[in-house]
């Protein structure tokens, strides 16, 4: 599974600071004293859009990176295309099960991030090939 791209979890802190003008630890930081470990991650989501002004990509970065490092386990919504995509590949579909929530949750805002049809499509088989060599 080296070989996957990570989506957020994969993006470095310098990265993180650049973009959003804190250290990852810093907002983890904000968002324990906002008491966001109770937060549904749309609800976290919106915290940091609303009270910190974080572009949609960001927060999803930042959502996703924090739920890992605090071991908040959450249902993962997998998109309709992946779910149909991986329906006849039993073998990647077990991998991506497998994975833990947050590299799952990882993936799919990697996904997500994707300009347009065509490279989300492309995304998902590159997706799929991995999983079934891994």
């Amino acid at each position: 599974m080296h070989d996957l791209p990570r989506g957020p979890l994969a993006i470095p802190d310098e990265v993180i600071e650049l973009e959003t003008g804190r250290k990852f630890e810093a907002w983890c930081i904000l968002l324990d004293a906002s008491g966001a470990i109770t937060f549904s991650h749309a609800q976290l989501l919106e915290h940091l859009e609303r009270i910190y002004g974080l572009e949609p990509r960001w927060a999803s970065t930042i959502a996703v990176r924090y739920e890992a490092a605090r071991g908040i386990e959450r249902e993962v919504n997998v998109p309709a295309d992946l779910v149909a995509a991986l329906f006849f590949k039993a073998t990647a579909r077990r991998k991506f099960e497998q994975l833990s929530r947050a590299d799952q949750r990882s993936l799919i805002a990697w996904l997500d991030e994707a300009e347009d049809a065509q490279e989300r499509k492309a995304r998902i088989e590159s997706l799929i090939e991995r999983l079934e060599s891994s």
